[in-house]
């Protein structure tokens, strides 16, 4: 095994920049993207990769459960785009060769992070941990991991063994599925663990350096607008690093399709969402950083929504409704009353 790469001048302590995010602000940005983010921090382009390192899911091999969550066809693989499914289940080495080879050759990255995607990516021994991580980062071009996983497979022994990564120099992410910081929500979906968990999480891998992305999904079973932009108050207060936002997809082969086919379950619509998605970002600390905003994988496997989820086509509608409204990210966010606001009896 070669020597792993690292990533020269990067301290052990990891928290997002604020006066970069500031800067992005001033320079016309209506909410914080991620991407551009990096690019300002690093002073070149990091492009994400997706690798399927064979991992499972204790909500899939019976030990929760052996149905999933109701939203996620076959450990969530079907979700992604077409053009990495060509790599997925081969070795991990031609997996992230490959897929360098081929995006740097698109100029869509000069350093890549890797997206260890599909499924519950800290559901293994620490020491098999290792073995997979450790050949990840081989790659000279890699500064770091973005790991996909649960709030409830995150034991110290884990934690531990990513801080020492972060001590090499490399950036970690842990990319946590919460989807709703609502119990009931995460019951409804079958997730099997509550908001404790992320709570816990959040705390304890930034005493180790490793930042947390919040995966959020818009339109679930029976959560209201108004819980949805509280799941965005909830994530600024606990301080996450980033999160994605999806809308609740139906795929082919879940529990969801089943209850959309029956009527049970009504997609969110386009109008609805972009409306939510507004409010959500506006509620959010404006200095959280988002890395997606809708869903443009799994098309050929979609059921519903009809309309195209794409971001690409999502982005430019929201900034309109930003710009219309003279918002952006963080202008309502305000957990209680200022001084100023305080009148006597």
């Amino acid at each position: 095994m070669k020597p792993r790469a690292k990533v020269k001048g990067v301290v052990t302590e990891r928290r997002i920049d604020r006066r970069v995010i500031d800067e992005m602000y001033r320079d016309g940005y209506l909410y914080a993207k991620f991407g551009e983010y990096f690019r300002r921090t690093h002073g070149y382009k990091i492009f994400k990769i997706p690798v399927d390192a064979g991992f499972t899911c204790p909500n899939w091999d019976s030990r929760l459960d052996d149905k999933g969550c109701i939203f996620c066809p076959w450990f969530a693989k079907k979700f992604t785009h077409e053009s990495f499914r060509r790599v997925l289940g081969r070795d991990l080495r031609v997996q992230v060769d490959e897929q360098i080879k081929y995006h740097k050759a698109t100029g869509a990255g000069e350093k890549f992070l890797i997206y260890v995607a599909f499924a519950t990516n800290t559901y293994k021994p620490p020491n098999e941990l290792r073995r997979i991580y450790d050949i990840l980062l081989e790659h000279e071009d890699v500064v770091g991991l973005s790991i996909g996983t649960r709030p409830d497979c995150l034991p110290e022994e884990v934690l531990d063994l990513l801080s020492e990564y972060v001590k090499e120099g490399y950036e970690i992410w842990l990319e946590l599925g919460q989807q709703s910081m609502h119990y009931h929500t995460c019951e409804r979906i079958n997730r099997h663990h509550g908001i404790a968990e992320i709570l816990n999480i959040v705390e304890e891998a930034h005493k180790r350096g490793i930042l947390i992305l919040i995966f959020t999904i818009l339109g679930l079973p029976y959560e209201t607008p108004s819980e949805m932009i509280e799941t965005a108050r909830i994530i600024s207060q606990i301080n996450a690093d980033a999160v994605k936002i999806y809308p609740l997809l139906v795929m082919k082969g879940t529990q969801l399709v089943n209850e959309y086919l029956s009527g049970k379950y009504r997609p969110i619509s386009k109008i609805e969402y972009l409306s939510i998605l507004a409010d959500f970002i506006e509620n959010l600390s404006p200095h959280i950083l988002i890395q997606r905003i809708s869903k443009d994988a799994g098309v050929d496997e979609k059921i519903a929504p009809e309309w195209n989820t794409h971001r690409f086509l999502i982005g430019p509608e929201l900034e309109k409704i930003l710009m219309l409204r003279g918002t952006r990210q963080g202008s309502r966010y305000k957990i209680g009353l200022n001084v100023d606001e305080l009148k006597p009896i």
